[in-house]
């Protein structure tokens, strides 16, 4: 039986055991959730253990229901803003927000792990997280826990720099009909509606929602113009059931279909956009045993599947699509380009009345004859101005730079050849059209069991072992299908040493099919000052895996349904690609060191929590990875020094405020840079940078009146990607009433921008300051 049958077998028997286990949310699920009976908040994720907040060996915050619904945000990225040491940005080409945590490449959001009830979200083929692709609404969110720092050693790879857990309400705390529309500038229109109800012992909820807006105007847009291809439409429907199978044993079941429209800018060489159309789905099922008060396990399981396709027209030289070239940048991609380039002059005159060039027909006869030296070719194109110009600024090369082989030469002389119509070499400027299809098909089988121990009054641990499949089947980035197969073994245990000292300790070891194995630990010293005050000292190392795409790509763009070309091709491939076997890359690593303070004043309904850190990331990838990428490599340094704040201030049953800061100074060291060109040099140093905020500070004041609310909230970054300063300002108010059994409500958000500064990218600007939109809804 095969791997993938014996997860599939094992599923069907989650959902038939008695004997099996319930959702360890279920705590959470009270009427006072994530409260002890004196008051002392408490969390789950860090140490897969229930902690009160001063006995945690992390740093984290925790933001609840009630907080989303008074700050008004519409989508995830825009919560985590409230984070300290946390910052909102985009990609540049993907059109995908961006989420990080002291400092990462906007472009790809993979450093973090996101977790939704257990499941993760991290993509399987090309290591990141999509927030557009996650089916949740932040109307069924409880609360998100985000341990800010590396949790490898309770989730393995990719909790690199923190643990964002989004845990969804229990179908028996939304029971009835909720309706939501939005709308508003910018092209904001959402909807959401969700029904909960309860049968006998079980409960289940159906919630779908719609979300769409035009993104950001562009450099140029004036007065709520948008000439900025960037919009979105994404829309999702789930479903979650609970059943208690007898009085220790709890079934818990998801199931969501998600179908999604990314606009994505063209190409230069593209006749229509190549958007992104995706289309979702998972199924998760956990059940949890109590064996006694001191005795719990959970077996989790889940299958996930992501289709993501990109069809658009394109026009391009059909030199281009010689197979001989797309074998020549296999072997040479600087000499590829260089004959691509060269290609470009076969209709320039003859050199008889001017010295701009060199007799170029004479050029492509002498490469293709093969009596041409590499030594007197490099020559022959250094000692024109103009080629060298070209040269420089199209490949940021100079042509005395090419190491060449005569077997490189004369191959290029072929190519030039096929372009030979019996009297010259014009043909090589002729262009064909065709149809270009990027697909990918991600899928993911997990399973995980996880047991829980109170051996005494100071001691207790959890453990537990899981097996991750991540297959993708894609013809654009991998010719065919490729697979991941990693096993998991972790462990964490708390040690009460006296009364005023813990000790947690832990740490996960993993085995991977394309990466070497790893162990990420974790050791905490808490000193408890008080039962609600605590210094921590905590230090711990994570990993990050090299995805599928990073480590064995086999990368390349197909052209089909050609028009009339020289070579006669139907379809073909286009010359730059990345060949398979290509890399070999390291972990990504990070080891963290930090001081932390956490204290509750219960007397002023005040928490606070404060931390220095020191964090040390190598081996890092910070090469674009791309279809032109002519070098990956796992050679980048980065130190990262600084101190963080957040603090809670309920100030009265109607005033509550939120305020939160960071201080963070990081420096990158590059690695080996022979291969790049200046111009590569400048833009890596920066990448890692790009998104990050040297200060940072947000703070947020809610009040509740007796039928209405008003939230607002200042966001302040200074120093944020290289010089630029962001500020705004957000306003959330809203108006309820209630009419028998039905309560409708409805609000009005507002988002002013003080500063004329893009947020990542150039293009990421808005033409107006104010963003806003109405909201309205009802419960019954």
């Amino acid at each position: 039986m095969s791997k993938i049958s014996r997860i599939i077998s094992l599923c069907g028997a989650l959902l038939v055991s008695d004997a099996l286990l319930a959702d360890e949310y279920d705590d959470f699920e009270l009427d006072a959730p994530f409260v002890l009976d004196d008051d002392i908040p408490v969390v789950l994720t860090a140490s897969r253990l229930k902690q009160p907040r001063a006995e945690v060996p992390a740093s984290v915050t925790v933001i609840e229901a009630a907080q989303i619904a008074a700050w008004g945000v519409r989508t995830l990225p825009e919560l985590m803003r409230f984070v300290p040491g946390m910052s909102m940005g985009h990609g540049d080409d993907e059109n995908n927000a961006s989420i990080a945590y002291h400092a990462s490449n906007p472009s790809i959001m993979r450093r973090l792990q996101v977790l939704v009830d257990g499941r993760s979200v991290f993509k399987a083929g090309i290591a990141s997280v999509v927030w557009d692709d996650i089916p949740v609404a932040m109307e069924d969110i409880l609360r998100i826990e985000v341990t800010r720092g590396p949790n490898a050693a309770s989730y393995g790879a990719n909790s690199f720099l923190g643990v964002i857990n989004i845990v969804t309400k229990h179908p028996g705390d939304t029971l009835g009909t909720r309706v939501r529309y939005r709308n508003g500038n910018n092209g904001v229109d959402d909807a959401f509606v969700s029904y909960s109800g309860e049968s006998n012992q079980n409960s289940y909820r159906i919630s779908a929602q719609i979300r769409a807006d035009d993104g950001y105007d562009g450099r140029y847009a004036r007065n709520g113009d948008d000439d900025y291809r960037d919009s979105k439409r994404h829309g999702f429907i789930t479903a979650y059931f609970n059943r208690p199978v007898d009085s220790t044993t709890q079934l818990n079941m998801q199931a969501s279909l998600k179908q999604g429209h990314t606009d994505i800018r063209s190409e230069s060489y593209e006749q229509d956009p190549p958007d992104q159309e995706t289309r979702q789905g998972y199924l998760w099922t956990r059940l949890r045993k109590e064996f006694s008060t001191d005795h719990s396990s959970h077996l989790q399981a889940y299958w996930q599947i992501d289709n993501r396709r990109q069809l658009s027209a394109a026009c391009l030289p059909v030199v281009g699509l010689d197979p001989g070239l797309f074998a020549l940048y296999q072997d040479n991609p600087q000499w590829a380009n260089a004959v691509v380039l060269l290609s470009y002059l076969a209709d320039r005159p003859e050199d008889s009345n001017n010295n701009d060039i060199p007799d170029i027909q004479e050029l492509y006869a002498g490469m293709g004859s093969g009596f041409l030296t590499p030594q007197v070719l490099k020559q022959t194109l250094g000692g024109n101005a103009l080629i060298k110009k070209s040269f420089i600024e199209e490949l940021g090369f100079s042509p005395e730079d090419l190491d060449i082989t005569q077997e490189q030469l004369n191959s290029a002389g072929d190519i030039y050849q096929n372009g030979f119509n019996g009297s010259d070499f014009s043909q090589l400027k002729d262009s064909t059209c065709g149809d270009t299809r990027r697909e990918m098909r991600e899928e993911r089988y997990d399973i995980e069991w996880q047991d829980t121990v109170q051996w005494s009054d100071t001691f207790r641990t959890v453990s537990g072992a899981s097996f991750r499949r991540d297959q993708v089947d894609s013809e654009t980035y991998f010719n065919g299908k490729v697979h991941n197969d990693t096993y998991r073994l972790f462990a964490n245990a708390e040690w009460r040493m006296t009364s005023y000292l813990l000790l947690n300790a832990g740490g996960m070891y993993e085995m991977e099919d394309t990466n070497d194995n790893a162990f990420s630990p974790r050791i905490a010293l808490n000193w408890l000052l008080a039962p609600q005050h605590s210094i921590r000292l905590v230090y711990s190392e994570a990993v990050r895996s090299p995805d599928l795409l990073e480590q064995e790509p086999e990368y390349s763009v197909r052209v089909s349904g050609l028009t009339t070309n020289y070579l006669n091709l139907d379809s073909s491939r286009l010359y730059v690609n990345q060949p398979p076997d290509s890399r070999d890359l390291q972990h990504e690593k990070i080891a963290s060191t930090e001081l932390g303070y956490y204290g509750k004043f219960s007397a002023l309904n005040l928490e606070l929590d404060v931390k220095v850190y020191q964090d040390r990331l190598t081996q890092l990838i910070s090469d674009h990875i791309a279809l032109n990428s002519l070098s990956v490599e796992s050679d980048t340094k980065m130190n990262v020094n600084g101190a963080e704040m957040q603090l809670q201030w309920q100030a009265d049953s109607h005033n509550w405020f939120w305020m939160t800061a960071a201080y963070i100074d990081a420096d990158v060291t590059l690695g080996d840079t022979s291969e790049l060109t200046e111009k590569q040099r400048r833009s890596l140093s920066v990448v890692e940078l790009r998104q990050t905020a040297k200060d940072n500070l947000v703070m947020s004041w809610h009040h509740q009146g007796e039928d209405w609310s008003l939230t607002a909230s200042h966001f302040w970054l200074d120093a944020y990607n290289g010089s630029n300063r962001y500020r705004r300002y957000e306003i959330n108010t809203r108006k309820t009433w209630s009419i028998g059994r039905y309560h409708p409500w409805a609000g009005f958000f507002v988002q002013h921008l003080i500063d004329d500064n893009s947020l990542t990218y150039a293009d990421q600007r808005y033409s107006t300051r104010d963003l806003y939109y109405f909201q309205v809804g009802l419960d019954f």
